[in-house]
């Protein structure tokens, strides 16, 4: 009884402190101009949700310098995405449940696409958007007890541990891929001169190309029979090049290396992983690839319900709104058909809980799984942003939900 009355007495104690402090934040913004206080927003460790500004926030007329506050729990960390801006960070990390960004003139073009993501467990984060000729005091002004000091230097974590050899990383990957449903794995030589043709089923292809640690630096070269401009793939500190490609039809690729002359053997590897059962072909090969590849590639689920539900949209927010069947699951995805995307947000509430995804520029579309309760109410919203842009949204009926789902 004692531990609830203490841990009862904690929580109403934190809830104040983080009022007072959104009281605190919120005097210190009017001072310069306008400000508005965002909805709440309740996000679960890895939810990415998009933060949209409203008009005013960034009209040039009215001020030259905008301002967002993000003010969560202190024990929360989270981070907010920036649309990329030339010498400013494009990820920005909070610091003691607390983030202020401000932009001025020109740098403004970053609040275009602003997301937020959660790295705890989960908390609700308060939103402020504020306008001023001159940025707004510095956070740890008007939150001294937010402020964390200077960070300790970073410690030093040792040797690294010894690499496995070219040929135990290979049955490694080879091992990972079958445990993961791949139908097939080949392994080929990649020579330092020429290169090697595939010939891909439709379906999704993990890639690996490796070699020795004393291999000089090289670059994966990637093209269609008929393309005249190859992907660069570059390989990462160890030396590896990894690359998942999926298609709805049968695809012939070339890879070649761009190397020295120095000889040295590098290996590829290739796991082959068959289209999910039930990917429809209405849409055509290309957005059909697109698909399987919110989807998850040769993550996605093997068997695909029906589709219940497909719908075309534009930029902005569009709820989709549509009564499916009690206690079964779903898994919906939406990915880029036209146009230049910045963001890609798919939502969706059951009852009490919220499932959320978001992509960006040229990453796969997002995709979300969830059962729905007693009721089969849902909520499912599309939030899009970019230039010319229109989406393609799918749902699939999976499985009914087990009994302990929607308890």
């Amino acid at each position: 009884m004692l531990a609830t009355l203490l841990l009862s007495f904690g929580a109403r104690r934190a809830n104040a402190e983080l009022g007072r402090d959104l009281e605190l934040a919120r005097a210190s913004l009017a001072e310069g101009g306008r400000v508005e206080v965002q909805r709440l927003r309740l996000l679960e460790r890895g939810d990415i949700t998009p933060v949209v500004l409203p008009p005013w926030a960034l009209d040039s007329e009215l001020a030259d310098c905008t301002s967002l506050l993000f003010l969560a729990p202190v024990p929360t960390q989270f981070m907010v995405h920036l649309h990329p801006f030339p010498g400013l960070p494009s990820q920005i990390l909070s610091s003691a449940g607390a983030l202020q960004i401000t932009r001025c003139g020109r740098e403004r073009a970053t609040l275009l696409g602003v997301a937020l993501e959660m790295r705890s467990p989960r908390a609700v984060v308060h939103t402020l958007v504020a306008m001023g000729q001159e940025p707004p005091p510095a956070l740890a002004l008007t939150l001294p007890e937010r402020d964390p000091g200077a960070a300790a230097p970073a410690g030093d974590p040792g040797p690294a541990p010894a690499r496995e050899s070219l040929a135990q990383r290979l049955r490694r990957f080879d091992e990972a891929s079958r445990n993961a449903g791949a139908t097939d794995v080949e392994v080929a030589l990649l020579p330092s001169g020429g290169y090697v043709r595939l010939a891909l089923a439709p379906g999704c292809h993990r890639l690996l190309a490796s070699g020795p640690d004393a291999a000089p630096s090289y670059v994966l070269l990637l093209s269609d029979n008929d393309a005249e401009k190859a992907e660069r793939l570059a390989p990462s500190e160890a030396g590896d090049v990894t690359r998942e490609i999926c298609t709805a039809r049968e695809r012939r690729v070339l890879l070649s290396l761009e190397v020295g002359s120095l000889e040295a053997e590098r290996k590829l590897a290739v796991a082959h992983f068959p289209l999910p059962a039930g990917l429809p072909e209405r849409f055509g090969p290309e957005l059909a690839a697109r698909l399987l590849a919110a989807l998850g590639g040769s993550m996605a689920p093997q068997k695909l319900g029906s589709l219940v539900s497909a719908s075309l949209g534009a930029q902005g927010h569009t709820p989709l709104p549509r009564p499916l069947l009690p206690q079964t699951c779903y898994v919906a995805a939406a990915i880029g058909v036209h146009g230049s995307l910045q963001t890609l947000s798919l939502g969706a509430r059951v009852g009490a809980r919220n499932f959320e995804a978001t992509s960006a520029g040229t990453q796969p579309g997002p995709h979300i799984g969830f059962c729905t309760g007693r009721s089969g109410r849902v909520d499912i919203d599309v939030e899009a942003r970019g230039l010319g842009l229109a989406w393609l949204f799918t749902l699939f009926q999976l499985a009914p939900a087990r009994p302990e789902t929607n308890r």
